[in-house]
């Protein structure tokens, strides 16, 4: 059994993928609505045939999935800063990270030494998607 984080976005997630494959020096699968076969039962306006349907996001050894929500969807009304990532990495590569999530975005917990790890710090994203890093965890 295997737990993904799955992010979902309000028209967003392609802006959302180029920043998040440029933080992990990474690619993404990707399909978009207008990718799908016609069905009436799941009709797709115009402006959302960009949206996308299903991504895969290779980060390091791990994967998180993500979705745009269609215009009418439910979703669209809600938000929420109870779920957060953590990103358990080198040095380098939280620092890099921290860097490229942070553009736009808001740091609460800058980048630093805590007892717990040589650098860590928390922010959220400029879509609202709260990031804990944490390289080198001590005691581990």
């Amino acid at each position: 059994m295997k737990t993904r984080p799955y992010l979902t976005f309000k028209g967003k997630c392609n802006e959302a993928l180029d920043l998040y494959k440029r933080a992990f020096n990474t690619e993404a699968r990707v399909m978009h609505f207008g990718d799908m076969p016609a069905n009436p039962n799941f009709p797709i306006l115009d402006e959302e045939k960009d949206f996308v349907l299903q991504a895969t996001l290779k980060i390091g050894d791990d994967y998180m999935r993500m979705s745009d929500c269609g215009l009418n969807h439910p979703l669209n009304e809600s938000v929420t800063e109870q779920i957060c990532i953590s990103v358990e990495a080198t040095i380098e590569e939280t620092k890099h990270a921290f860097a490229v999530l942070a553009e736009e975005g808001r740091i609460t917990m800058p980048l630093g030494d805590h007892f717990y790890s040589p650098c860590a710090g928390i922010l959220f994203d400029k879509f609202g998607i709260m990031w804990n890093f944490a390289a080198e965890i001590r005691g581990e």
